[in-house]
């Protein structure tokens, strides 16, 4: 019988280097949501893929960050439905702006 606990060790720590493969550390994420939990929920998820999370309760304050100083920010990950914006127009106005990935929520 081979392998045990030394097979089971190597296996784990391939899967975590695998993990880290799919989401690199450190990406700097905008997340936008007026829902406070779901914003607390999504950026807690993102900070656990040892993400730069900043967080936005509504389009428009999303936008100005993002107006000034859009470098700070690799990615937008929006909700669809936002109080003063929808997720749609907020992705238009991105992507006419300025060339950055975004990401809309359903």
């Amino acid at each position: 019988m081979t392998g045990g606990a030394g097979e089971a060790r190597e296996s784990s720590m391939s899967a975590t280097s695998a993990v880290r493969l799919q989401f690199p550390e450190g990406l700097r994420v905008l997340a936008v949501d007026d829902d406070q939990t779901c914003l607390h929920i999504v950026g807690r998820m993102l900070e656990r893929c040892m993400y730069q999370v900043t967080k936005c309760r509504n389009g428009k304050e999303a936008l100005l960050l993002l107006r000034e100083d859009s470098s700070r920010f690799d990615i937008v990950l929006s909700d669809l439905h936002l109080s003063d914006i929808n997720g749609l127009k907020l992705l238009e106005i991105i992507a006419f702006e300025m060339d950055m990935p975004v990401v809309v929520m359903c």
